[in-house]
């Protein structure tokens, strides 16, 4: 019982020191002088593009694991189609149309949602004679659900739409699996 009673006297006599000695310093604290820089920053000190850096960086990890179709209810997109089926896109967008429009107001006009169109691998890369190829359906996919977002309230101005052909095949499955024509999604700058 004594040392326990020991231990907190001393315990309370080093934090009254402390105390006492931060307390009575002589020396004026020096305030920080402003310094004007070119890019906006905030009260901590960093600069608006690095929290956008940041925030840019939260976001698109959040996406990654995003696609349309999502592979789940509907393993993915018809062959050689980009065709949006209406009450599996509306169940899509109820689960996440609300937070890409929730990123996009968080982030500066110049981003945008980068919709990245896939395929699979059966058929040619490029045109081949009456052979479309793997980008022209993976760009008509990407600006199917462009249209798609744009009915959903997001400003097309904000979204920018690209093709893949087969070139990024999902990991674990066969590259010519149905799961593979599908639309991905990040933000970039525009």
């Amino acid at each position: 019982m004594m040392k326990k009673g020991f231990f907190l006297s001393l315990i309370l006599l080093v934090g009254l020191s402390i105390s006492f000695t931060n307390c009575s310093s002589s020396e004026e604290k020096e305030t920080p002088k402003e310094t004007t820089s070119t890019t906006t920053e905030n009260k901590t000190g960093v600069s608006s593009r690095d929290l956008n850096g940041a925030l840019l960086d939260e976001i698109n990890v959040a996406l990654k694991d995003y696609r349309y179709p999502d592979g789940v209810r509907r393993r993915g997109f018809s062959y050689k189609q980009a065709d949006i089926q209406a009450e599996d896109f509306k169940t899509w967008a109820k689960d996440n149309v609300a937070y890409i429009k929730d990123a996009l107001a968080k982030l500066p006009d110049s981003y945008a949602i980068e919709i990245t169109g896939h395929a699979d691998a059966s058929g040619p890369e490029e045109a081949e004679g009456s052979k479309k190829g793997n980008g022209y359906y993976s760009q008509i996919r990407s600006d199917a659900v462009k249209a798609a977002l744009v009915k959903q309230g997001i400003p097309a101005e904000r979204i920018v739409t690209k093709a893949a052909g087969s070139s990024k095949p999902i990991s674990g499955f066969d590259e010519k699996d149905a799961i593979n024509r599908r639309v991905t999604f990040q933000v970039v700058s525009k």
